[in-house]
């Protein structure tokens, strides 16, 4: 069984880029997304680019296209994400799909 390209829990980036300035605020456009998104940032100005990193949440494979909690809940492409961290520290849970390689082991009574 392959490892996806990014899994739940992995810490990746997506690149924005400034594209207009309001006071304080600036609007951005994300790679792999048509949507606009805003956030404060003192120092940026139209035609920079901002890496912003968070946590994956959702991943659809057939779509390829994943969710990330940046700028709240943001989907993009698969591709358009940077790898940070893999989720690895969560490997030794386990899982409770069937038929994946590490089972889950069944819960035991405390005492």
């Amino acid at each position: 069984m392959t490892r996806p390209v990014v899994e739940i829990g992995d810490r990746v980036a997506v690149l924005a880029t400034v594209t207009e300035r309001v006071k304080d605020r600036v609007m951005l456009t994300l790679d792999g997304d048509s949507h606009n998104y805003s956030m404060i940032e003192p120092n940026a100005k139209a035609g920079d680019k901002l890496r912003l990193e968070g946590d994956v949440v959702h991943v659809d494979e057939d779509l390829g296209r994943t969710t990330v909690q940046v700028l709240g809940r943001v989907t993009v492409d698969t591709k358009s994400v940077e790898m940070i961290t893999r989720r690895c520290d969560l490997d030794h849970i386990a899982s409770n799909v069937p038929g994946h390689p590490l089972p889950r082991t069944p819960p035991r009574p405390h005492g």
